[in-house]
């Protein structure tokens, strides 16, 4: 899946991700289970703050969209 930011917009860039990566779950294009970028790699990939990443991650595990492990990578949770 590729994303994109909008540095324009007057939406942080952590909601775009965050609305991003719920669109795609909606619509199929990521699956429960499928791995996502590193916050270290889409924070090079987007030009942003790796915190910027972490914070979209943090929030979206939070509400049970994604699963972190330790040592393997970030992933769609299972619903």
């Amino acid at each position: 899946m590729k994303f994109h930011c909008d540095t324009a917009a007057r939406i942080p860039i952590y909601k775009q991700l965050i609305d991003q990566v719920r669109s795609a779950g909606a619509r199929g294009r990521i699956k429960p289970g499928d791995r996502l970028p590193s916050v270290r790699q889409l924070s090079r990939e987007l030009v942003v703050n790796p915190n910027t990443v972490a914070r979209a991650y943090t929030e979206l595990e939070r509400d049970g969209v994604l699963l972190t492990q330790q040592g393997r990578g970030v992933f769609v949770a299972q619903p």
